[in-house]
């Protein structure tokens, strides 16, 4: 699923107001710079989940055979290979 960049926005203004309500926190910068810096990382990281979704189905729509999405078939192999992928970026970060 696809998030706005409006509902990013909005996200970015939740998670700051959290970490000010937290005791515990105590912000080294001014809160809007945060909010921006969070709302830069979000939407940077669901431009890399766009670009592995769109990896998936090209790799899917080079099968031997045509799959058609939303088939049972294509589901599976798309959350084979997502998971595939998820390892990988996850052995990356390790």
């Amino acid at each position: 699923m696809r998030l706005s960049h409006e509902r990013c926005v909005h996200l970015s203004h939740l998670f700051v107001n959290a970490l000010e309500d937290e005791e515990s926190v105590e912000f080294l910068r001014d809160p809007n710079d945060i909010r921006l810096k969070m709302l830069q990382i979000l939407e940077s990281e669901l431009l890399k989940e766009d670009e592995l979704e769109e990896s998936i189905r090209r790799k899917i729509a080079s099968q031997k055979r045509e799959v058609p999405e939303g088939s049972p078939e294509w589901d599976l192999l798309f959350r084979k290979y997502y998971e595939e992928e998820l390892k990988k970026v996850k052995r990356v970060r390790e």
